[in-house]
C-alpha cells in the first residue's frame, strides 16, 4: 500500500474513508483533551470554534491546496496554564492581556513564515538539525511532567522537593 501521495494523488475510497477516520479521532482527541487539562473555563466547543476559524484563515491564505486542520497543540499547555493563572488573578484585564499575548504569538508566527518565505528553509535546518531537535523536545517534556507532578500532587508521590532557606 502506498502511504506517500502526491499533491494531486487520490486515495482509492475505501482508503480516504479509513484516513478520514483516522483523522477525526486524532482532531478530536486533541481538541477535547487539550481544554480539559487547561480547564480555567475553556471548553471543547471553544476549542473546536478556535479550531474551525483558525483552519478557515488558514485555507485562504492557501487557496486550499494544503488538506490541514489547524486544532489544538499540547506544545503550549505549559504557556496557558501560566497565562491562565495571571489572567486569573487579574480579573477582566488579565484576559485582556491573555488575548492581546494569543495576538502577538501569532503575528511571531507570522513573522517566522515570512521569513522562511523569504529565505527557505536551509537555515533552519543548520540552526536545529534533527540531532539538536530531539534531545531538545525530550528533556522538555520530561521537565516539564516533573513539574507538573510536583506542583499537583507533591504529597500523593511523595516526589523530593528541594526548598532553599
Amino acid at each position: 500500500m502506498n502511504l506517500v501521495y502526491n499533491v494531486k494523488d487520490k486515495p482509492k475510497f475505501g482508503q480516504l474513508l479509513i484516513f478520514a477516520f483516522q483523522q477525526v479521532l486524532a482532531i478530536m482527541a486533541a481538541t477535547i483533551a487539550v481544554p480539559a487539562i487547561v480547564g480555567n473555563g475553556m471548553t471543547a466547543s471553544a476549542a473546536l470554534f478556535g479550531a474551525g476559524i483558525g483552519t478557515i484563515v488558514y485555507q485562504l491564505f492557501t487557496k486550499f491546496r494544503s488538506p490541514v486542520f489547524l486544532g489544538s497543540s499540547f506544545a503550549f499547555i505549559g504557556s496557558m496554564l501560566a497565562a491562565f493563572a495571571g489572567a486569573v488573578g487579574n480579573g477582566a484585564l488579565g484576559y485582556l492581556g491573555l488575548i492581546i499575548g494569543a495576538a502577538f504569538a501569532g503575528l511571531v508566527y507570522v513573522v517566522i513564515a515570512i521569513i522562511v518565505k523569504i529565505a527557505g528553509v536551509k537555515w533552519i535546518n543548520k540552526l536545529m538539525p534533527p540531532v539538536v531537535i530531539g534531545p531538545t523536545v525530550l528533556s522538555s517534556v520530561s521537565l516539564l511532567q516533573a513539574q507538573q507532578l510536583r506542583t499537583y500532587s507533591p504529597t500523593v508521590l511523595r516526589i523530593p522537593t528541594v526548598h532553599s532557606s
